[in-house]
């Protein structure tokens, strides 16, 4: 004898709720084992990939959370600066940044793209939104605010 259809529901939401009970350690688990990294080296672009940071003759390929951070990572300005990467490894073996500093001296900066012109900032490379005249790139202390 079939149960009715409210039994059935019944029965597989708890179903549901039970899976999920279970699974949640394991989730929980997984989020805390690729925590934020904190990686530093020299940012190298190499012709036909993307961003790669170098360190200690070890290559590691970046990504982005972002892609106005990742257009940041391929500014050309950037090339071979000491950088500060937080991120977390990916299963293709990419770093996935989340933030970055340039290092110099020892002290953490924090990059911004800045219009003389029309006191805008933007946050990737380019042009201004508002004049179009190309924006300037900016190190601020992190120790400044912005």
């Amino acid at each position: 004898m079939r149960p009715p259809v409210k039994t059935r529901n019944v029965l597989t939401l708890s179903g549901a709720v039970t899976f999920v009970l279970l699974a949640s350690p394991v989730l929980a688990q997984t989020a805390t084992t690729n925590p934020q990294l904190p990686l530093e080296g020299k940012l190298v672009q190499l012709p036909g990939t993307g961003p790669v940071l170098r360190v200690k003759g070890r290559d590691f390929d970046l990504s982005a959370r972002t892609t106005w951070l990742f257009h940041t990572l391929q500014d050309k300005r950037l090339a071979n600066r000491e950088i500060r990467v937080e991120g977390e490894w990916q299963p293709d073996g990419t770093l996935k940044v989340n933030h970055f500093f340039t290092v110099r001296n020892g002290k953490l900066f924090r990059v911004r793209y800045f219009c003389e012109v029309c006191n805008i900032e933007a946050l990737e490379p380019g042009n201004c939104v508002c004049c179009q005249q190309p924006t300037e790139m900016q190190e601020i202390p992190v120790s400044e605010k912005p």
